[in-house]
């Protein structure tokens, strides 16, 4: 058994939980408020179970089979609470939390919520197995929230009569994302979250008002996926994010879908780090990437050992009009990444009616230039692309110290660009507010502290 990220904390849930609810024949996981179970075939033993109220602190919640929130229901999930998701994968025995309310967790620095599978099941073999359903949103889904939350192991199939399924976002027997939003009226906030080991994309959001910051995406995406995947419909802020060893991009924006508003999100000082390897398509893979219409400001990106740089795609343009971008900071150990930073047909540095120039103020050079001198990741040592495109890569995981803010004398120091706005100040959702935070002038997700 492998020793997963933070396994040292959530080693002891027995010990350290108020209450254990069981989601079996007997024994519902209940809130303050008592729901019905719901099943189409009848059957009141396997059915969904309608859930909405309270989840209180650190109490601990095994799941055996699907939860609903109700449309005009909300559950609140309180700091330090652990849902366990008892699910194999399989048909009818992986469980999905469906939200057709809100959905608000709200965990602390200190005392984070936990949404995970069994102890014994987070090995390094399941990685990818896609063991739950995730948590997937519908037309109806009003607010999705989580603070400070760590999502795990997400990505089971989708299945029959699923809403998902029956509302056409996918078709049966294809990895569901861990998390799906497609209300464009609706509030998406990850704050200080985690999403890692997913099957296919970690977020997908098909519309929502959204804030993702300071939140940390690690090995997402099988033979494809990306971290956070929007259409349109899907306006807002993403900064201070970290993504390591996605299958295609940490970011993806594209304005598909046909819902209102344009996709225009802003994706400024992130860091990616060997991402786009696990893409199985030809020529496909990133680290992040507009098109299709898709608008936004991309500032202060740091990528590093990653397959592709900033993509704004030749063959499926996005609203050049009304794109900005610059001062991205490319790190390579092989001359496949260097010539990747600036993807063959793509617009960026390449000649033609729509090609556009490289900024000045990107940063990029030959095999091992400009090392970003993190603070406890070491660089230099050759980047093993065979290993990043199977999988295999796991010293991060494995060393579980790897710490990717910059030292004193790192290059990307003072070369960010601060002179713009993100899209909102502010975002208000459930009575909190939540300050976007402002674009820095050093390049990447950390800076020195």
């Amino acid at each position: 058994m492998m020793n997963l990220r933070n396994w040292m904390f959530y080693c002891v849930i027995a010990l350290f939980a108020v209450s254990f609810i069981a989601c079996s024949e007997d024994d519902e996981p209940q809130p303050e408020q008592n729901g019905e179970e719901q099943n189409d075939n009848g059957n009141e033993e396997t059915g969904p179970i309608e859930v909405f109220g309270t989840w209180t602190a650190d109490s601990v919640y095994t799941i055996t089979r699907s939860i609903i929130i109700p449309e005009g229901q909300s559950l609140t999930i309180e700091a330090g609470t652990q849902v366990i998701i008892d699910g194999d994968g399989g048909f009818g025995t992986s469980p999905e939390i469906n939200v057709r309310g809100s959905l608000y967790c709200y965990g602390t620095e200190n005392d984070r919520i936990l949404i995970s599978v069994p102890e014994e099941r987070r090995t390094q073999a399941n990685i990818f197995a896609g063991l739950w359903g995730g948590i997937i949103g519908t037309e109806t889904t009003q607010d999705m929230v989580f603070e400070y939350t760590d999502i795990e192991f997400a990505g089971a199939l989708a299945e029959p009569g699923q809403t998902i399924v029956e509302e056409g976002e996918l078709d049966e027997g294809e990895p569901k994302y861990t998390v799906y939003m497609v209300n464009p009226e609706g509030n998406f906030i990850m704050w200080h979250s985690r999403i890692a080991y997913s099957k296919d994309d970690a977020v997908r959001l098909n519309g929502a008002k959204t804030l993702v910051a300071n939140c940390t995406f690690e090995f997402i995406g099988e033979n494809g996926g990306e971290a956070l995947n929007t259409k349109s419909g899907t306006v807002g802020d993403f900064a201070f994010n970290l993504f390591y060893s996605v299958a295609t991009n940490g970011l993806k924006a594209a304005n598909s879908k046909g819902r209102e508003p344009q996709c225009n999100n802003n994706y400024y000082n992130n860091t990616y780090i060997a991402c786009g390897w696990r893409r199985a398509q030809s020529g496909r893979g990133g680290s992040l990437n507009y098109e299709n219409g898709a608008r936004g400001e991309a500032f202060n990106n740091l990528i590093v050992n990653s397959r592709f740089g900033l993509r704004l795609r030749g063959d499926n343009i996005p609203d050049m009009e009304n794109v900005k971008f610059g001062h991205s900071f490319y790190y390579g150990e092989e001359q496949e990444i260097i010539d990747g930073f600036y993807p063959e047909d793509d617009l960026v540095g390449n000649e033609g009616s729509e090609g556009v120039a490289i900024p000045e103020s990107d940063i990029a050079g030959g095999i091992g230039e400009n090392d970003p001198l993190f603070a406890n990741y070491t660089l230099g040592n050759g980047f093993d692309i065979a290993a990043a495109r199977n999988g295999s890569d796991v010293r991060y995981i494995q060393a579980n110290v790897a710490d990717f803010k910059l030292q004193s004398g790192s290059p990307a120091l003072g070369k960010g660009f601060d002179g713009f706005d993100p899209i909102f100040a502010t975002y208000e959702v459930n009575g909190r507010t939540y300050e976007t935070p402002r674009p820095k002038d050093f390049i990447g997700a950390f800076g020195t502290n």
